[in-house]
């Protein structure tokens, strides 16, 4: 976090929080995001003037928060409504989190 200038070196080791730390390491992927693309855009030109097929950049290499949109955007199209069982059920596992952490110290 500390080399991707995410936070500052003091922050990161004297008053961080660990699930501050979960959330930036399941994003830090976004702070590279743009290089990769760029990369895979070169490589996909550089592909379709060597190639007779009609290529795709997602043909070259598929990223992972590729396929988290297109799961996202199927999830999206689900209209189906929560029951009131689902509701207790997810509330239920909210809760207990909610007691693990406050038992670790972490909120």
């Amino acid at each position: 976090m500390v080399q991707y200038c995410i936070v500052q070196m003091d922050y990161f080791l004297d008053k961080m929080k660990p699930y501050e730390l979960s959330i930036i390491c399941d994003s830090l992927h976004l702070r590279t995001k743009d290089s990769w693309e760029q990369a895979r855009m070169v490589a996909y030109i550089m592909a379709q003037v060597n190639s007779k097929k009609k290529l795709k950049p997602s043909d070259i290499i598929q990223f992972a928060w590729e396929n988290k949109a297109s799961q996202h955007q199927h999830q999206q199209k689900d209209n189906t409504p929560i029951t009131q069982e689902d509701f207790e059920r997810i509330k239920a596992v909210a809760l207990e989190r909610e007691k693990l952490y406050k038992e670790k110290g972490i909120i």
